[in-house]
């Protein structure tokens, strides 16, 4: 992935004045010759708001079923969280030997992406349907995934309409500090045995913080992509995952976007 500023009140026309004026990198390939035919920018707000979703319900679901669970982690490799008309439901638990069934132990329910209870099952409910699917798509995902060495990385799957899914792995927040980078999406088979796709988002992973010099105030981020026309999923998700949430500006290969508080990407005029 390429290069990141935090912009401050006093360098704001300067930094966005050169969004690409930064160390040199290896390009992409050649930018989109006509912006109109890049993917829905809707479409890719929608996704990092699910992600941005999914992550509260993964965070707040597992510290749920974990405090339920205490030493006893017997049968739990795997955690998958849903998104149902009532709120979240977040499942606890492994395949079976066959793979035809997911086995869970600890169920956590939540209205919303913060707040669950949780019931357990023992012995566990053979569960069919959807978790099973997810579980098979993120081993597949995990075996085809190169992890950047020393980040512990987290996963959410995202049904998509036609009815394959979206796994995505990206580096798990550190305290205070949204990791922005080394992320990849991969779409995944209905049964979630077979690999479709892969789309590597970002290369390497830059640790990023709210910080900025003394008697200034960060007003927006900047960053450049460089495997896409448009930003990515990611892009909107470390937006609306940060704290406190800044505007980011991203430059993808020859084209300037930004990306409001609230996961919004609105294209702008870019520069020679």
């Amino acid at each position: 992935m390429a290069n990141f500023r935090r912009i401050s009140s006093i360098v704001l026309l300067a930094a966005l004045s050169l969004p690409c004026a930064a160390p040199a990198q290896t390009p992409g390939p050649a930018a989109s010759p006509d912006p109109a035919a890049t993917p829905d920018l809707a479409a890719i707000a929608a996704r990092g708001r699910f992600l941005a979703d999914y992550d509260q319900a993964a965070w707040h679901g597992s510290d749920a079923g974990q405090a339920a669970a205490g030493n006893d982690t017997a049968g739990l490799d795997l955690f998958i969280a849903r998104k149902i008309p009532t709120g979240w439901v977040v499942d606890f638990g492994a395949l079976d030997a066959a793979g035809t069934s997911f086995l869970t132990v600890y169920e956590a329910t939540g209205a919303d992406t913060r707040h669950f209870t949780v019931q357990t099952f023992k012995p566990a409910r053979a569960d069919t349907g959807f978790v099973v699917a997810a579980a098979h798509a993120i081993k597949t995902a995990e075996a085809n995934f190169q992890a950047v060495a020393g980040h512990t990385y987290n996963v959410a799957v995202m049904p998509n309409d036609d009815g394959t899914m979206y796994v995505y792995m990206y580096p798990a927040q550190i305290s205070s500090i949204v990791p922005l980078g080394g992320d990849e999406r991969f779409n995944v088979s209905a049964d979630g045995t077979t690999l479709i796709d892969a789309h590597r988002m970002h290369d390497s992973i830059l640790m990023l913080n709210a910080s900025v010099p003394a008697g200034s105030t960060a007003v927006a981020a900047v960053h450049t992509d460089i495997h896409s026309d448009v930003p990515e999923d990611t892009d909107v998700f470390h937006v609306l995952a940060s704290n406190p949430r800044l505007p980011e500006f991203v430059s993808a290969r020859g084209h300037l976007y930004r990306i409001d508080i609230d996961g919004t990407i609105t294209a702008l005029p870019s520069k020679p």
